[in-house]
């Protein structure tokens, strides 16, 4: 690319406020038909011209201060950044101070969502995906990983402004998406190679080929990894040849941009990367249209529900949130009590509760219990309540899916109900922190198995709740006492309807036996239940309220945008 040139048509684009064809997507002919198996990765003076196209906010700041500008973000469709067919948009207020607007988001309605699946279903029925090649994906993916890694702290920002998290936390969020890039492309010849079964009659050849294209996809992700859970679906989306529509949550609508715009200049067809912003009632029609072969969801079972109800027999693959709970052994010294307490209060505190991994529940027999319980009020007090895009490790941010008096009433509620007691009350944050955002400090409540109550459920009126198997996206972390091992895999495997993540602590391998002929979804064993390392698989047992998919090992990832073929050659 002439990278004078590619800065002028940069410059262009966001002086007429970033609408009309893409600058990069104009350029994608001349760049497919130049390349070849020798062709180099973007080079260092294109990798810098291209950060005012990625990140068109470094020229203008994101907004930090009540008054400050939002920044308008639109669709892309077809190599084209459109505005909403009806011209709305909603403004986004920040979770760090609501009086703050984040970013003026398309309320996109049936029109959009006609234009972005028909210019979908036109590149699928094109048929360009089945004269495309793997190599010219793996060098756009590649590509793709390399501006990440070039403008890694610029994408952390974004992550920390719209969805508030330590510097630990984006670091998890961005390179799980970076590594998703290099594994998936790494590995992509294995995981789309197809299988020649041995000689088993003369004459005939048979075969199995899991890996191809299944059309075009909806890709719907949520507000909580704005970069890792994104990324793993476009790359596997991609990698697999289907067109895809990107749907990301409206908070995190400026990295939804900015993700999608590092793919396009990573050289990919814009015939096959779309993205549409909008909210449920506007575009809730797009997932349930025929044309889409795949709707990859990433959220809650009543989202999931929802598109099912519409989709019928034809393929939802969803990775849910879990009420994960763990279970900690007799044995243990005190000090090794606190290294426990410690990581299972990280799980449960990490993030400020809005993992789909976060810890809901510790259990022990009684006497362990107790320990345990005195050791994690002691972790929870180092924790403090402020904004986590300062310096810190321990820091509980916002809450951003309930409302701030929610966690104190369900913690009041169980203090008051019989059965339930109240370890660690939690409050308000103080000061203006407390004040402007939904900010509390970290709760922690015993409980029986049946054990329920009733709140105001984030002002929507009472709602009646059993504590140990609803999960909270809040830190409010619950325990409960069991009899022994074997009363806890009975709990976990027909009391409690998810099974996304278990953590097991015990020296007893008899224990961890059991636990791995019987536990499903997600087994740590001695670690907490937030973790997902070396790129294991991860997500539940396909079975029950936590989602049928898994994604992270490479076949597991592609098979969810892909058809299965049987073959069978005979020689006339």
């Amino acid at each position: 690319m002439n990278v004078e040139q590619l800065r002028e048509s940069i410059r262009n684009f966001n002086a007429h406020g970033q609408l009309g064809e893409d600058p990069l997507a104009r350029l994608y002919t001349e760049r497919r038909g130049a390349f070849s198996l020798f062709s180099r990765g973007l080079n260092p003076a294109e990798l810098d011209a291209l950060g005012d196209y990625i990140f068109p906010w470094r020229t203008q700041p994101l907004p930090q201060q009540p008054g400050d500008a939002p920044v308008r973000v639109n669709n892309l469709i077809n190599g084209v950044w459109k505005a909403p067919a009806k011209g709305a948009y909603v403004t986004m207020s920040s979770h760090f101070d609501r009086r703050v607007s984040l970013a003026d988001v398309p309320n996109s309605s049936a029109e959009d969502v006609e234009d972005v699946i028909s210019a979908a279903d036109a590149a699928w029925k094109s048929m360009a995906w089945a004269e495309e090649t793997l190599a010219y994906r793996k060098w756009v993916i590649r590509n793709f990983s390399r501006l990440a890694d070039h403008y890694s702290e610029e994408c952390m920002a974004e992550i920390r402004h719209q969805v508030p998290k330590t510097y630990l936390e984006a670091q998890k969020d961005f390179f799980e998406a970076k590594r998703a890039a290099d594994h998936l492309e790494g590995n992509a010849e294995t995981g789309l190679r197809g299988e020649i079964v041995p000689q088993m009659v003369p004459g005939q050849t048979f075969w199995r080929d899991s890996y191809l294209p299944a059309g075009v996809a909806a890709l719907v992700t949520p507000m909580n990894f704005v970069w890792g859970i994104p990324g793993i679906q476009i790359i596997g989306a991609y990698l697999s040849g289907c067109p895809f529509i990107y749907k990301g949550h409206p908070f995190s609508a400026i990295t939804n941009t900015s993700i999608i715009r590092m793919l396009i200049a990573a050289g990919a067809d814009p015939r096959f990367v779309h993205k549409l912003e909008g909210f449920g009632k506007g575009i809730g029609t797009m997932v349930g249209d025929r044309r889409i072969a795949v709707v990859s969801v990433t959220g809650s079972s009543e989202t999931a529900k929802h598109i099912s109800e519409q989709r019928g027999l034809f393929r939802t693959r969803f990775e849910g949130g879990g009420c994960n709970w763990s279970f900690v052994d007799d044995g243990y010294t005190d000090e090794e009590i606190q290294k426990i307490a410690e990581r299972l209060t990280y799980s449960k505190l990490g993030f400020s509760s809005h993992k789909c991994t976060s810890l809901h529940g510790v259990t022990a027999r009684r006497a362990t219990l107790d320990r345990l319980q005195k050791a994690i009020v002691a972790e929870m007090d180092k924790w403090e309540s402020r904004d986590p895009r300062g310096e810190g490790v321990k820091v509980l941010g916002p809450v951003m899916v309930h409302k701030a008096q929610t966690c104190l009433d369900i913690v009041t509620a169980v203090g008051e109900a019989p059965g339930g007691r109240i370890l660690r009350r939690n409050e308000r944050a103080p000061g203006a922190w407390g004040e402007h955002a939904e900010a509390v400090t970290p709760g922690f409540v015993e409980v029986t198995r049946d054990l329920q109550v009733t709140v105001d459920w984030d002002g929507k009126g009472p709602s009646k709740f059993e504590v140990s198997t609803t999960e909270f996206f809040m830190p409010v972390l619950v325990s409960m006492a069991v009899e022994d091992f074997e009363d806890f895999l009975r709990f976990s495997m027909f009391h409690n309807p998810h099974d996304l993540a278990t953590s097991v602590w015990t020296r007893d391998d008899r224990k961890l036996q059991r636990g791995r002929k019987i536990l499903g979804g997600m087994l740590k064993e001695n670690d907490g239940t937030d973790s997902a390392l070396e790129w294991e698989e991860f997500g539940a047992s396909t079975i029950g309220d936590s989602g049928n998919m898994g994604v992270g090992e490479i076949q597991a990832t592609l098979s969810i945008f892909c058809r299965k073929q049987k073959g069978r050659h005979l020689i006339f």
